[in-house]
């Protein structure tokens, strides 16, 4: 416990001496991962041992904008949430600093970024908002990922205001084509995440989304019921479903196939609670 004190005193100490890199080896000490990082539970207790001891936001600030720049994963995570206990004396520039973190081409630091927009939407919702909202515009597909992932960790505070701004942002992401956004849309921001803090509010939502005739949008909506979260809903959406199954476009087919297959194995009486004739 100790020696744990004195490295982050040390590693506070380096980062005001504009010694970046030299800090983050020096955290090093504390043990690493597969990826020769910090873990976890190390990074946090770095991040929250400069927040306490640098009570000066405008060093801090500098601080976490400083250490963004450097070449190092670890660098840009901590830099990351830092900026976060700064946002609300700066809040044009820290988005601009996340932003291009949220572009970072290591996706453990993008992963990190996503997890402190969320932080900042849940705790500066009206500030930070239309700047996540913008995000879903970006010519970046990390960017525009970034702003789904921010949307459902602050759904996890189910503050019921929040409900409908946040499935407005994931509505603008439905029909992106980008595989990437995809990935952690359907199943994973909407189904696994802002219908399990918003179910009516997602439910009737989805009575809007099935009318738009992209495929992308339609894979995205198919892709809401594979989640854990989302099979619990099948038989109480089954026009949806019925719509994504009269769907002949290959993706959507495919989707909606799949969906069901996995909804089958995982809990047969949820499927077979429908009444139309589901392929088993």
């Amino acid at each position: 416990m100790v020696e744990t004190k004195k490295i982050l005193e040390s590693f506070v100490y380096q980062l005001g001496d504009d010694n970046f890199r030299g800090s983050i080896e020096t955290l090093k000490k504390l043990g690493t991962g597969a990826r020769n990082t910090p873990k976890s539970p190390v990074k946090n207790k770095a991040i929250k041992y400069v927040i306490s001891t640098v009570q000066d936001k405008s060093r801090l600030k500098d601080m976490a904008i400083k250490l963004s720049e450097v070449d190092d994963a670890t660098a840009k995570e901590i830099a990351a949430h830092l900026l976060t206990s700064v946002y609300d004396e700066y809040p044009r520039q820290v988005p601009n600093v996340l932003r291009s973190l949220a572009n970072d081409e290591n996706w453990e630091v993008r992963e990190w970024v996503a997890g402190a927009c969320g932080e900042i939407l849940t705790n500066h919702f009206e500030l930070f908002y239309e700047d996540i909202k913008s995000w879903t515009r970006d010519n970046s597909e990390n960017v525009r990922r970034a702003a789904s992932i921010a949307a459902m960790y602050a759904g996890k505070k189910r503050k019921e205001e929040y409900g409908e701004p946040l499935l407005d942002i994931v509505e603008l992401l439905l029909t992106d084509s980008s595989t990437y956004v995809k990935k952690n849309l359907g199943q994973f921001a909407i189904g696994d995440g802002l219908l399990r803090y918003y179910p009516s509010k997602v439910l009737r939502r989805l009575d809007k989304w099935i009318e738009i005739s992209d495929e992308n949008a339609r894979w995205n909506i198919a892709k809401i019921f594979s989640s854990a979260e989302g099979m619990k809903y099948i038989c109480e959406a089954e026009s949806i479903i019925k719509i994504l199954l009269h769907d002949e476009r290959y993706k959507v087919k495919k989707a909606i196939d799949s969906t069901l297959n996995k909804a089958i194995k995982k809990n047969p009486e949820l499927v077979n609670g429908l009444t139309i004739n589901v392929k088993q």
